[in-house]
């Protein structure tokens, strides 16, 4: 870890003991509970974090028995909460999506699918006509003549994060950004893809027509299948053998063909 996050870390897990604490806390105090808490500091050390708090408007000091949190340091600490429950729960999905075996990437797909039929749905009802804009165009080039694209899988991308934030729902947004980052299990997508023979494009339209034509059952269902188009190639690819990631991209070294997905 480096200085900066230990500092910040250290700074976080004074608020915390300040905060709960029924009683104003000082140096000694502050280096005894830090100490506990696998963060030893001086005496001396504690007392410039206190100074910092200070100069920060975090804490307020109660003559000479120590310092309390101010409401600015209460309401900073519990935005630091909040973040740090954030964190967590990312890194927890993209723990989850860690690729241990080929039957994993029909996980990512089902999680998908759970994700984009309510994006798809939402988008149908909440998007402005800015949005349908930007969906159709990326639809027409996904389904017109996408060989002509340099990066088809960056419009794919960029298609269903319209569809996302057309829904209105952020949630549902980062999540689908989660799910969809690791460039890698898109590169295995698009190489299984095409190994089944899936032709490019053609099922992108369907879905701005119904979003469009402000029809959620519509649009749900187009985008169910999509992507169940998709599911069907890896999970036909899955249980024809056994492969490796690695077999799988090995191919491709130049950063894996371009099908959309």
């Amino acid at each position: 870890m480096n200085d900066f996050s230990t500092q910040n870390n250290t700074l976080h897990l004074a608020l915390k003991v300040l905060g709960s604490s029924s009683e104003p806390i000082g140096a000694g105090a502050l280096a005894h509970s830090l100490g506990r808490m696998g963060y030893p500091v001086s005496m001396a050390t504690a007392g410039r974090i206190l100074q910092d708090l200070d100069e920060k408007g975090y804490v307020e000091k109660i003559s000479n028995k120590g310092r309390i949190l101010s409401p600015k340091g209460q309401e900073y600490l519990q935005k630091l909460e909040e973040q740090g429950k954030g964190l967590r729960l990312a890194q927890s999905l993209l723990e989850e999506l860690y690729m241990r075996a080929p039957e994993d990437l029909l996980n990512i797909l089902v999680a998908r699918r759970a994700i984009e039929r309510e994006t798809a749905r939402l988008a149908a009802l909440n998007a402005t006509e800015e949005d349908l804009t930007e969906i159709r165009v990326f639809a027409e080039i996904l389904d017109s003549k996408p060989e002509k694209v340099p990066s088809i899988a960056v419009v794919d991308r960029l298609f269903h994060e319209a569809i996302a934030r057309a829904g209105k729902n952020n949630v549902l947004l980062t999540t689908l950004k989660l799910v969809r980052q690791d460039v890698h299990i898109q590169q295995v997508f698009a190489l299984i893809r095409q190994r089944e023979g899936r032709i490019l494009g053609g099922d992108h339209m369907p879905i701005y027509e119904a979003i469009a034509g402000r029809n959620p059952e519509a649009a749900e269902r187009a985008m169910l299948v999509h992507i169940d188009n998709i599911i069907e190639d890896v999970d036909h690819y899955c249980r024809d053998g056994d492969f490796s990631q690695k077999d799988l991209t090995a191919d491709f070294p130049d950063g894996g063909p371009e099908v959309s997905f």
